[in-house]
Formats: structure tokens, sequence, C-alpha cells
């Protein structure tokens, strides 16, 4: 009956990934001990993990109800809140774990990340700051403040470049390359599989491909990479995934059936990770991840494979002069002025980008959302970090332009009240009256998500960081959008590229001005929203 013993057999069996073996000894344990602060907490990350949130939950309220300024249950149960829109709960538990650990450098990093959820960029760079001073070699730290400057419209181009490109120096400058030579791509004594075995009857072995991401799962980043895993000719490719998802699902599963090879890589440290990518004679080594969450950049510096390249899942350079390639496209990158980038850009021939749309996705409504609301609505379902003070000051001169309409935004921190009025007083300020503005947080469902951009007649591109995944998905509801490029900014220009390819590049702009007379002139031409509506999808399935 001693709840210790349940409780480290728990740890053990955790440690060792056998997690339904961890639960049991840990609701052992908090059976005899009511008040195992500790079990209840890890019992809640496990549940988490499983995807269990609404049990996840009450773990954390139970180890916080014994004892309300544990620094872990604080986090996690913080991390869920902000994860469900309800932020000021989570930021409240956060600064609660700070206060309970003034050292606790990943409170700091998760306090940032629920304040650039919510848009408030400054106070997000200043606690991933305390994030970094805590503990200088963080790397999420480091990198969640370079992805936080692409959202920052009061930061030139060159100044967001430098700040990559010094990262990138450092991290080069502390880990040297594991690795300086590998087999060689037109050897045929190696090849792997049914598909080497073609390759080497022409006397030569298909190229090896490797895909490294977190992010094999219903996420953005698997509507982009699901048609290279489709198409690749086995006869001339040969494709291992690197796999760091925690919770696979019907995404992921998809994925391992289109692939050869498939490595799960979660938990396993860079040089392991690298060792394993060098060994299986990787010829090309793809990142999708960037700067993004639960990236392996550090793992990137080793130079695991010949010819590394990083494509589509950042907008941005990686800093890293060790990545060799980036892909893009003329319109993401015009080549009489791309982006600052320290790897070498490669150009894809149309769009860097193809977009592959959920199953099943609901029906377009062919009518216009202003005949069945009585007035034109211009939407965005971009995250709030997008939404900066240029978005809001151009879209703001729309609305006054356009003095009958409406906006509707919708993402996850408008769930939360006070982040309402926040957006609200940010739109008071340029005389936008708070009964336009349409605020609310996510759908539940890919589905209920899809069929409220039948609400919307016009989207609006943010800037200086556009949509991707939301603009290929109001395209394919047959809802136009409106972008705002900009010369050497990769990320404002994503856009341009999804509109060129669907062959509407009359609605991308180069100033404030033309984009609010475009956005205002596509409003009231009701005939073209009718026929893009009824043909836009169309158009997209067949870019």
């Amino acid at each position: 009956n001693n709840a210790d013993i349940y409780f480290n057999l728990a740890v053990m069996y955790a440690e060792r990934q056998k997690f339904d073996r961890a639960k049991v000894n840990y609701e052992l344990a908090v059976h005899f001990e009511p008040g195992h602060i500790n079990a209840h907490n890890n019992l809640g990350v496990i549940h988490r993990r499983q995807g269990n949130v609404e049990a996840a939950v009450h773990c954390f309220e139970q180890a916080l109800k014994f004892s309300p300024a544990m620094n872990l249950a604080n986090k996690n149960l913080g991390a869920i809140y902000g994860a469900m829109g309800r932020m000021s709960e989570a930021i409240s538990l956060t600064r609660a774990a700070i206060e309970a650990s003034p050292c606790d450098a990943e409170a700091y990093n998760n306090l940032a990340l629920l304040l650039r959820d919510q848009c408030d960029m400054d106070a997000c760079l200043a606690h991933l700051a305390s994030c970094i001073k805590l503990a200088p070699e963080n790397p999420h730290a480091a990198s969640n403040r370079l992805m936080s400057l692409n959202y920052q419209s009061g930061l030139s181009p060159q100044e967001v470049f430098e700040a990559h490109r010094s990262w990138g120096a450092a991290l080069e400058a502390r880990i040297p390359p594991s690795f300086t030579s590998w087999p060689s791509a037109s050897s045929s004594s190696s090849s792997p599989g049914a598909a080497g075995a073609v390759g080497a009857a022409a006397g030569r072995r298909p190229l090896r491909v490797g895909y490294m991401s977190p992010d094999f799962y219903m996420h953005s980043v698997s509507y982009f990479i699901h048609a290279a895993l489709r198409y690749h000719d086995p006869t001339f490719v040969h494709v291992t995934c690197y796999s760091d998802v925690a919770n696979e699902d019907d995404k992921t599963r998809l994925f391992k059936s289109m692939v050869p090879r498939w490595r799960s890589t979660l938990g396993l440290p860079d040089d392991e990770v690298a060792s394993m990518i060098h060994s299986d004679g990787i010829d090309v080594l793809v990142d999708l991840t960037g700067h993004t969450g639960n990236n392996r950049l550090a793992m990137l510096v080793r130079r695991p494979a010949p010819v590394i390249v990083t494509w589509m899942g950042y907008p941005h350079t990686t800093g890293l002069t060790r990545v060799d390639y980036r892909i893009s496209d003329e319109h993401a990158d015009p080549p009489s002025a791309p982006g600052l980038t320290t790897e070498k850009l490669v150009y894809l021939p149309e769009c860097f980008l193809c977009y592959t749309p959920p199953e099943p996705a609901p029906v377009v409504s062919l009518r216009p959302a202003q005949e069945t609301y009585g007035s034109i609505t211009f939407g965005c379902f971009n995250n709030l970090a997008k939404v900066s003070t240029l978005s809001i000051r151009v879209w703001s001169r729309l609305l006054h332009e356009v003095p009958s309409s409406r906006l509707f935004l919708k993402s996850k921190a408008l769930l939360c009240l006070k982040v309402q009025d926040k957006f609200r007083r940010a739109f008071a300020s340029h005389g936008i009256e708070a009964a336009r503005l349409d605020l609310s947080g996510l759908q539940p469902q890919t589905g209920s998500h899809l069929q409220m951009y039948n609400l919307v007649d016009v989207a609006l591109d943010t800037a200086p960081y556009a949509g991707t995944t939301t603009t290929c998905e109001a395209l394919y509801m047959g809802v136009p959008v409106v972008t705002l490029r900009c010369p050497g900014i990769h990320a404002q220009n994503v856009g341009a590229s999804l509109l060129a390819a669907v062959q509407l590049e009359d609605l991308v702009s180069s100033s404030e001005e033309e984009f609010v007379c475009k956005a205002a002139m596509l409003a009231r031409h009701t005939t073209r929203l009718a026929a893009l509506r009824a043909g836009l999808r169309a158009r997209v399935l067949r870019a």
C-alpha cells in the first residue's frame, strides 16, 4: 500500500514509453495517497500525450487542489488552457508557475508563446529574453524568438535576417560537423528495397531522399507534404521519413503507407538521429520545420547528409550555412529582390507549395455571404500573431472605404473575452465601431472550420507574415483573398505565390492604398464574387 512504490514504477514505465502501464501505477499511487501531487501531475501528462484532454485537466486540477503553487501543474494546465484559447486562465497559471519557480526558463518560454498567441509581441519577446538569459543554450527559446520576429511589422528585413544569421553562426561555432564523407549517390551496392533493384538494373540506384518533421500528422505542414510523399517515382527516388510525431493519427498512418521507409525519431538525441540518417545513406535531407516547434536544427549542423535542404515549414532562412538550399519560387522570392537567406535559393517552376485539401470537405455555398447577411463580410482566419499593427491599420482603412461592411476574425485566442476586448480597442483607435467586428474562437473540427468560410465574401491576408494554409482553405471554399506583397520578405509574399497559382494575380497588391482599392472593388463586384464561389475550388484542384 506504499504510494511511492507505485509512483516509482510508473516513472520507470513512462521512461520506457510504456504509458498504459505507467497510467495504472500512477492511478494506484493516487488511490493510496490522494494528495500525491506528482502522481496527479504525471498522470495528467500522459493523458494529454494520448489526447485525453479532459482527463489531463482533471489530473492537473487535482494536483493544484492539494498544492496551488505547484510549478509543474500550473505550467501544464496553463499549456492546455492556452491550446483551448482560454488565454486569461492560461497566462494566470503560467505566471503562478513563475512565481513558484522564478528561475524556471521553460515557464518564461511558455508565457511568451501564450502572449504571442494573442499578439502581445513586445511582451512575448521580453519573456523569451528572460528565458534565454536563464538558459542561454535553450534551442526552443532561441527558435521561438526568431519565429516571433517574422510577425513584427516594425522590423526591417535586414534586422530579421541578421538575427537568424547570428544565431546560426553561434550554433555552428558550438557544434562541429559530425560527418565529412557520405555514401556515393551513384553506388548501387547498397540499394534499399525493390526500388533500389530497379535503379540498379539501369546502372544506378534511386536517389535517397529523407524528409524530417515533427508534423507528419493533422498539421498545416501535412497538407503541403502530402503530394510529395504520394507522387515520388520509386524508380528514381527512395523516400525515408524521419518522424518526431508524438501522437500519431490517421494522417500519420496514411503517410506511413505512402513511403518505403519510416523512422520514428521521437525522443532520440540529435547525435543518434544524425548517425541514423548517415547510416541510411541519405543523399538529400529535407527539413520541413525551420524554426517552428520541435525542430532539429541542432542535428542538421552535424551534416548527416551531403545535401541538406529546407522547405515549406518556415518562411525565412534557418540562418545555417550548413543547410545548402531553400526551396522557393519567383513570386515568393523574386530574383530581383529575394528574401535574405544563408541558403542558396532553388526555384520551383511555378508555386513552391502544393496543397492537398482535407477529405471530406464541406460543399461551397454558392450564395454570396452578403446576400445572406445583408452586408459585405471581410474575413481572416489566421492566428492572431499575424494580425499586426500594419494589418489592423490597412483593414481599418478598408472598412472606412466600404462603410456598410463587417470584419469576421476567427482565431484560437479570440475565445477569450479579454483578447476580444483588446482587438476591439485596437480597431476603435482607427475609428472602427465594435459592432462591425465579429470575433470567434476556433472550431473543433476541420469541416466546421471550413464551413465558416461560407460566411465570408472576401478574405484579407495578413502582413508582414501572410497566411498559407488559411489562404489555400479560403480559395478551396470559393473565397478570394487579397494580399499585400513586399520585396525581400518571403513570409509576406507567400500569398502572391498562391494567388498566381490560381490565376488571381490581380488580387496581389504592392501598397496599402492598392490593397484597400482592390479589396473594396472586389467586394462590390458581386458578379465576380459569385463566379469565383462557383469556380475557385476547381481552380485549386487543377493548380
